[in-house]
């Protein structure tokens, strides 16, 4: 099962330079003047000047670039698959239980069994599977650790859950990265009620511990102890 998660933003900004220029643009006549002067022996005429001017003109023309200043967000996501663990597929897998061994599913297991729920009729694995015959279930009420393989990170996203033999048995989880806790939470489980726990913002751990104490009895059944059954583990790495 794969999903996508929105991930980081990436800003480009790309600028066009603003560009200015002129052109200055000169256009001139030149001034002459012209002289005639006329005489005679008999008499004397005035001089006649003739003087003719041109204006200068000077045109100045500017041209202006605008700058635009384009701006592009790219929003990337990352994607996620959810690892689903259902017990169904251990290698050389016994049929009645078994350890779950180190390295199922990339995680390590300490205190972890599997049991087909067809051999206990009378109990809360029956209850607890989702995908038949097998469930997992922590041994004589032990707390489980469960511990991802090379350190990686993942994210608990949701299982499913009973109590094998008690009602409102107390069930806890942890989750620490690094040795530091950072999940705590508790809940009570009954028999014959399936509970479904999911959480989406339970992320980056590489060891979760799950606890059981205290419950009542159920009557009838064939053993009494704080075991829980669980079954539809639902994991996403690099989380």
């Amino acid at each position: 099962f794969c999903y996508f998660q929105d991930g980081s933003t990436i800003a480009m900004n790309t600028s066009m330079t603003n560009t200015s220029s002129t052109i200055t643009s000169t256009t001139s006549t030149s001034s002459t003047s012209t002289s005639m002067k006329s005489t005679s022996s008999t008499s004397t005429s005035a001089a006649s000047t003739s003087t003719k001017t041109s204006t200068t003109s000077t045109t100045k023309t500017t041209l202006t670039t605008t700058t635009t200043t384009t701006t592009t967000t790219t929003t990337t996501t990352k994607p996620y698959c959810t690892t689903r663990i259902t017990f169904d597929d251990i290698f050389n897998q016994s049929a009645t239980s078994g350890i779950v061994p180190n390295g199922y599913n990339n995680l390590n297991w300490t205190n972890a069994v599997y049991v087909n729920t067809s051999t206990m009729p009378l109990s809360g694995y029956l209850y607890a599977v989702t995908s038949v015959p097998y469930v997992a279930t922590n041994p004589g009420g032990v707390m489980m650790q469960i511990t991802s393989v090379n350190g990686t990170s993942f994210s608990f996203d949701s299982m499913t859950i009973t109590a094998a033999w008690r009602n409102n048995l107390a069930w806890t989880i942890y989750g620490y990265r690094s040795g530091v806790n950072t999940l705590a939470g508790s809940f009570a489980l009954n028999v014959l009620n399936r509970t479904t726990l999911t959480c989406g913002s339970c992320t980056n751990y590489d060891t979760l511990y799950f606890g059981t104490s205290g419950g009542t009895p159920y009557p009838g059944l064939a053993n009494n102890g704080t075991e829980f059954a669980f079954d539809d583990l639902r994991i996403s790495f690099d989380y």
